[in-house]
């Protein structure tokens, strides 16, 4: 099985190369410039530049029969639309199962959360949100999974942390928070397996 990792220079990104590749997985992973990724060499590892705003590039990088999981996310609040168009190339490309990085509060997951996290995301993402929902809607229309997820918090994995159906949450005041490395591990329990519109809970 092949992971392919979009956002793999990024926080989480990372996270995901490390994980699938100790998972055992071929890595496939897309970066905008190979020569400055700086990933672990490894032999089940390949780096090919890919670049969302290049549909063509990432088509090229993916198979019909890849699973792609994504950490992709913007580095400012001007580059929101970064989302949107990892979205759209992710899903022209067409591999077998997508599972994308979502945030707990919006979109399909907004019911989840208080009103008063919902205007704190709004004030402290901006114009991200809207980019975020309009991604997380292509991804879903594809046959896509969302991992919805709190704060990045922390540096080591929780094996509390868990995913569950969106429409199985209770309502929370805040979102349940998790360290990058925990919600590596989670998308890619959920890339391979039968789950989809995940929220990430912390067992009781």
């Amino acid at each position: 099985m092949t992971i392919v990792v979009l956002g793999a220079t990024g926080g989480t990104g990372r996270h995901l190369v490390d994980q699938a590749l100790a998972r055992g997985f071929e890595v496939r992973a897309l970066v905008r410039d190979p020569a400055t990724a700086a990933l672990p060499g490894h032999d089940r590892l390949t780096v090919v530049r890919a670049d969302v705003h290049d549909a063509a590039s990432v088509a090229a990088a993916v198979g019909p029969g890849d699973t792609l999981v994504s950490g992709l996310g913007p580095r400012s609040r001007s580059e929101a639309e970064t989302l949107v168009a990892g979205a759209r190339a992710v899903v022209a490309a067409g591999p077998k199962r997508i599972v994308w990085l979502g945030a707990a509060g919006t979109g399909a997951s907004a019911a989840t959360t208080s009103a008063f996290t919902r205007t704190m995301l709004k004030v402290g993402l901006g114009p991200e949100i809207d980019a975020k929902e309009r991604a997380d809607a292509a991804i879903l229309d594809a046959g896509g999974v969302v991992v919805h997820v709190g704060p990045l918090l922390g540096s080591t994995d929780d094996p509390a942390l868990t995913l569950v159906p969106v429409a199985q949450v209770r309502g929370t005041f805040w979102p349940t928070g998790a360290a990058r490395a925990a919600v590596a591990r989670l998308m890619l329990d959920a890339a391979t397996g039968d789950q989809e519109g995940l929220h990430l809970v912390k067992r009781r």
